[in-house]
């Protein structure tokens, strides 16, 4: 099927946005603060992970009311080329946070949580222009071929930024260049934005004004309009309450992966980052898997199909010890030679790092796709702003399971194990999820 050019265009607002995600939160600016500005390793972690999780938190507050208020609001491609600058403004800013600033470490936490707050709230409203690319034969396509273009993005800027802590040039630490993170994503996020706010078409209610809108609907009543929610979307409340477990997992997966390896297979920092750079090479594949699996099953039997995959790889890799899988059954050798991933155990956990990364993105995908053919097209913003309330409002779930079994068990493989009942649970969920309701009886 051949893509419209408004797909592409749509597409590369990810091309543009995810790399601060990757570089900046995941990879080298987290590092950099945590090792170089924090007093400690251990200090710089919580105040880092604290941050992000303020900005989440201030996210599942508001995400609601915004959603609902891009509705009833004007043109999008305003506000959101706003967001964007200030987001770039933001990340650009960073790079005053040095080692030796008395001001760093606030002046980090301000940024992080504004950087959080732009960063969901511009989600909100690329989400929003979805339907505005086509019918629902582009709409899975588009949405895997976004999340595909920002990882890809990422290993670019990833794989450039390694090369050059690796051999910087004169004058320049590779401390310096992992400060300088920001400022390289915020000068990408704007040199590719353009495209997108050039040749994107709008999409808002004819004589929608911004003027006009009102931020709280009209009568307020949380416990009543909740209610009514769950009564007369029961169906997409069916999918969202499904989805917020089972991403639950997949955050704590992010998040406790590489801490999880290290200390069960006991692989160096080095051996994680190449991890994390093939499971996000991996996700590029992952989003173009989506879009095919979308148009072909349909995106609730896509993402059915995902979690089982997910799942299944999952348990195969908690079956690992530093000289077993599958739980003992099958021992391979311990010797350990010199370099990285030098044992066969670790090259077949490498190994299943590609389909897990890519079933991961492709379960995102078919997540947003299935969100837009199940809203009405009234409500759209809506219910996106739902979608990023629930991504935030229970995020402590995954990693607070893998912390209370891992203390009870004392068996950090227990532990990390524990999420599949959050996999299990959250697919049982969406064999209940009615994918065929049309959008206005949903």
């Amino acid at each position: 099927m051949r893509l419209p050019i408004k797909g592409l265009i749509w597409a590369s607002f990810d091309w543009a946005r995810s790399p601060f995600y990757y570089v900046v939160i995941i990879y080298v600016f987290s590092t950099y603060f945590s090792e170089n500005v924090a007093a400690s390793s251990a200090q710089g972690q919580t105040i880092f992970s604290s941050t992000v999780t303020i900005a989440g938190l201030i996210m599942a507050l508001l995400a609601p009311f915004l959603g609902g208020y891009m509705d009833r609001g004007g043109a999008k491609k305003p506000v959101l080329f706003g967001l964007i600058a200030i987001l770039a403004i933001s990340s650009a800013g960073l790079v005053f946070v040095t080692p030796d600033g008395d001001y760093s470490v606030p002046l980090a936490m301000i940024l992080m949580i504004i950087c959080g707050c732009m960063y969901s709230v511009s989600e909100l409203f690329h989400n929003a222009l979805l339907p505005a690319v086509g019918d629902q034969k582009t709409i899975p396509v588009t949405s895997g071929l976004g999340l595909s273009l920002g990882s890809l993005a990422s290993v670019v800027i990833l794989l450039s930024m390694i090369y050059f802590m690796q051999s910087p040039p004169a004058g320049i630490s590779s401390v310096d260049i992992a400060r300088y993170s920001g400022v390289i994503c915020a000068v990408w996020m704007v040199v590719f934005m353009l495209p997108f706010m050039w040749k994107m078409p709008d999409l808002y209610a004819h004589g929608a004004s911004w003027k006009t809108a009102k931020f709280f609907p009209e009568q307020f009543r949380p416990i009543s309009a909740t209610r009514e929610l769950f009564s007369a979307h029961r169906n997409i409340m069916q999918f969202l309450m499904a989805r917020m477990i089972f991403m639950d997992a997949l955050t704590a997966l992010f998040a406790i992966g590489a801490v999880y390896v290290a200390g069960v297979l006991g692989w160096s920092q080095t051996e994680t980052a190449i991890m994390g750079v093939i499971a996000t090479c991996a996700a590029v594949l992952g989003g173009f898997a989506g879009g095919i699996l979308d148009r072909t099953f349909g995106p609730k039997r896509a993402i059915l199909i995902e979690l089982f995959s997910i799942t299944a790889i999952f348990c195969f890799q908690i079956s690992f010890t530093d000289h077993s899988i599958l739980f003992g059954l099958v021992q391979l050798e311990t010797v350990q030679g010199e370099g990285l991933f030098n044992r066969s155990i670790d090259l077949i956990y490498l190994a299943t790092i590609v389909p897990m990364g890519m079933f991961i993105i492709a379960a995102y995908s078919s997540c947003r796709t299935l969100l837009v053919f199940l809203s009405p097209p009234e409500k759209v913003g809506y219910f996106f702003g739902i979608y990023a309330m629930t991504s935030t409002v229970t995020v402590w779930l995954g990693p607070g399971l893998v912390t209370v079994v891992t203390l009870l068990s004392g068996d950090q493989r227990i532990g990390f194990g524990s999420l599949s009942i959050l996999f299990v649970l959250g697919t049982v969920m969406m064999l209940f999820v009615r994918e065929g309701e049309t959008q206005k009886n949903s």
